[in-house]
């Protein structure tokens, strides 16, 4: 009777190979008979407010960078492109002479207040004072870019009277009547105006 094959016994000390276990398929989605995509990672999105407030800091940052005193030239084409004219006894501008009629230095804010005054009005506003020499010192004076004089007219004269209160009499005798930003003096042949900015003094 022939004998049963031997049972082959694995080499000494080495073990019998451990048996792979197939890779997990992956599960398809439900009803989609798919593998689900990966997701793309979440759009990062501003907080609410957050771009306005980038916008008006910006905004605020490029207002600063603006400078507080003008040019002559600077001035002029900010008054000329909102209507305003300007005119000097002795036809010039230059502000070491007191016939001439200067924006040289004058204040970016005093330029945009009496922008805002012949919007407000609708009348037409003309510059016969600006920075130049022979007006009187002081802290708040033309020479600082705080003051304008302008052309009285019938328009002028009843915007500032009717808007905005009597002040009293100023020392030189000119009446005087003031606005939230402005106090307006009459002197006789001109309006002497002297615009407020703390932001800028």
């Amino acid at each position: 009777m022939a004998k049963p094959a031997t049972e082959a016994k694995p080499a000494t000390g080495a073990e019998a190979a451990p048996v792979a276990k197939p890779a997990a398929a992956a599960k398809p989605v439900t009803g989609s008979g798919r593998v689900p995509a990966a997701k793309p990672a979440a759009e990062v999105k501003p907080a609410a407010g957050t771009e306005a407030a980038s916008v008006s800091t910006a905004s605020a940052k490029a207002a600063r960078a603006l400078p507080v005193r003008l040019t002559q030239a600077q001035a002029a084409h900010r008054l000329k492109r909102s209507g305003l004219s300007w005119k000097s006894t002795g036809g010039c501008v230059d502000r070491t002479i007191g016939q001439c009629t200067s924006l040289d230095t004058v204040r970016r804010t005093t330029v945009a207040s009496v922008i805002a005054l012949k919007r407000a009005s609708g009348c037409p506003i003309v510059i016969t004072g600006g920075t130049e020499v022979g007006h009187a010192p002081g802290r708040y004076s033309h020479a600082k870019g705080y003051k304008l004089d302008i052309q009285p007219n019938s328009c002028v004269n009843d915007h500032i009277i009717r808007h905005y209160p009597f002040d009293g009499i100023r020392d030189d005798g000119a009446p005087l009547y003031r606005a939230p930003n402005a106090l307006y003096a009459r002197e006789l042949d001109h309006w002497d105006i002297l615009f407020f900015d703390t932001r800028t003094s």
